[in-house]
């Protein structure tokens, strides 16, 4: 029971949340200030001050307006909180309880919930016995409206609504019914050179800096520019590794609309958490992309690669740079620097796990960089030359990549028709026996002995087909790879120097072998080619 009380220094609280909105005045933040107010006057009491949430969740007790009422009730400002119903003070039931039932009689608040009949000081009254009732429907009403919500939102998505308060950067948001994202003049010729930027090599930390370099306005201050006011959030007014990351992962730039992609914990726990990609919804083709699908599939390549690639001191980013291994122990090569001619510094590379540890974990596998490159070069070139003939180059590719010759290919193909035939057929005779055994020209004995040897003979043969099919799809992968292989060589015919661009789209990796204790063994350098190599998958630290 709270202590009587004569003099009250009142703090009204409201509240409308975006679902509020739709009931109309009757939950407006005016409406509820006019009703408050009034019964204040009424009493007698002093109004202390006005608390107002407008387009929070009732779930939420993090919003601004509640904190600070909270925080002005501790501090004795004001020990009489009214509100116009319980929902407006919050729908959750137990965080209305423990404020209701434990904090505001602790620093001795009196609460009242005005249509609800709702009143701490009087805690024998009808309202009172309800109270808890009405917390819990009130809570309902919130999981029930957030359920109604999503499945509006996800109707939306599938129907390829484009569900967004600003459009994704390059992108504005169409004047048609579903807002189908058209193409900004202005940023999207940003956007496209963020992707080919990236599919020559340059790292997002990179391709910011160029941009900020070159005063690129950021997403934020561009919609800032074009709203015509300020981004609160946005307070450097640079672009950062993350800027570009999320322009760069987003399908929207290929013409994919890819939406409800986050989530929250739940309708009372509003924190975001990222979907599988698989739980998206994706409508391909939806939009004129910005970014043609051979760039997006370079750019996704790149990201999975195994190379992150390190600039030196002068900001140059080597062509070979986080795609050499040491042989022996499966480590990243180190570049590092060595004593050329006439003293000057030349590039080089070393094994990572004896740069950080020493010789008695591995040794240098020490080789200049100038080596190194040119003899990756020279062995593209070998693959140039090669290429002349096509269909020579092409089968020798096919054998090196699957061990598979065309004539196993012609035998399998061969075998799976006869396979096909043969089992058609046994189930022409199983259909027969079975029809001859009904009408009595079989004895059932012997029907079901023959039943039971083509059941056996079909899982053999059906056994068969299975393998052999999956050496057929195996071997037309290869096909496929083999042809790309072809194709993205044919576009450096001619080079002069190996390039980071070159050697990120031919090359997956490299192994350096040590140098040789003698001048009668040579040195293995083994280039692991895109598309053509089976890479290792024993190296410790390489392909783990």
């Amino acid at each position: 029971m709270l202590p009587k009380q004569t003099n009250y220094n009142v703090g009204i609280y409201m509240r409308l949340s975006k679902d509020d909105e739709r009931a109309g005045e009757s939950l407006s933040i005016d409406n509820q200030r006019t009703i408050l107010t009034r019964y204040v006057t009424e009493q007698g009491w002093t109004l202390y001050d006005e608390y107002v949430d407008d387009g929070y969740s009732g779930t939420d007790f993090n919003r601004p307006s509640v904190q600070r009422l909270l925080d002005d009730a501790k501090a004795g400002k004001i020990n009489l909180i009214l509100c116009k119903d319980l929902s407006r003070f919050g729908r959750n039931y137990i965080m209305v309880g423990q404020y209701t039932d434990y904090i505001f009689p602790m620093y001795g608040i009196r609460f009242i919930a005005l249509t609800d009949n709702v009143d701490t000081a009087n805690s024998q009254s009808a309202g009172m016995d309800m109270m808890p009732i009405m917390n819990i429907f009130n809570e309902w009403h919130a999981a029930n409206t957030s359920k109604k919500l999503k499945a509006v939102i996800e109707s939306n998505a599938k129907a390829g609504k484009y569900r967004c308060k600003c459009p994704a950067f390059g992108y504005l948001k169409g004047d048609d019914e579903k807002h189908t994202p058209v193409i900004d003049p202005v940023t999207a010729p940003i956007v496209f050179r963020i992707f080919e930027m990236r599919a020559k090599g340059y790292n997002p930390k990179r391709i910011a800096d160029i941009l900020n370099a070159e005063h690129v306005p950021t997403p934020s201050e561009y919609i800032s520019q074009r709203l015509g006011k300020a981004d609160p959030n946005d307070y450097t007014h640079v672009w950062g590794n993350a800027n570009v990351k999320i322009i760069l992962k987003n399908p929207i730039y290929v013409g994919t609309l890819a939406q409800l992609r986050t989530t929250t914990v739940s309708y009372k726990n509003h924190r975001v958490i990222h979907k599988d990609e698989e739980d998206w919804i994706v409508i391909e083709n939806n939009h004129e992309p910005i970014v043609p699908r051979e760039l997006w599939d370079k750019v996704r390549e790149l990201e999975a690669s195994v190379s992150t690639g390190k600039r030196d001191k002068k900001g140059n980013l080597a062509p070979l740079s986080g795609l050499l291994y040491c042989d022996s122990c499966g480590y990243k090569m180190k570049q590092t620097w060595v004593k050329g001619k006439k003293d000057q510094k030349e590039s080089a590379y070393c094994c990572g796990y004896h740069a950080r540890y020493g010789k008695g974990y591995c040794t240098t596998h020490h080789i200049r960089t100038c080596i190194l490159e040119e003899l990756v070069a020279t062995d593209i070139r070998a693959k140039l030359q090669l290429i002349i003939d096509e269909d020579k180059a092409r089968k020798q590719f096919l054998e090196k990549k699957s061990g598979l010759h065309n004539a196993q290919t012609a035998s399998d193909t061969k075998r799976k028709r006869e396979i096909e035939k043969r089992l058609a057929e046994l189930e022409t005779l199983t259909q027969s026996v079975y029809e001859n055994m009904v009408l009595g020209k079989v004895a059932e004995d012997v029907c079901l002995g023959l039943l039971d040897k083509y059941q056996a003979e079909k899982k053999k043969l059906q056994t068969e087909h299975d393998e052999i099919q999956t050496r057929l799809d195996t071997f037309s992968q290869d096909e496929h790879d083999v042809d790309e292989f072809i194709r993205r060589l044919k576009k450096y015919a001619g080079f002069d120097k190996l390039t980071r661009e070159m050697a990120l789209e031919l090359i997956e990796y490299i192994t350096i072998d040590d140098n040789p204790r003698d001048n009668n063994t040579s040195r293995r350098i083994h280039i692991y080619y895109k598309f053509l190599d089976k890479p290792l998958t024993n190296k410790r630290n390489a392909f783990q």
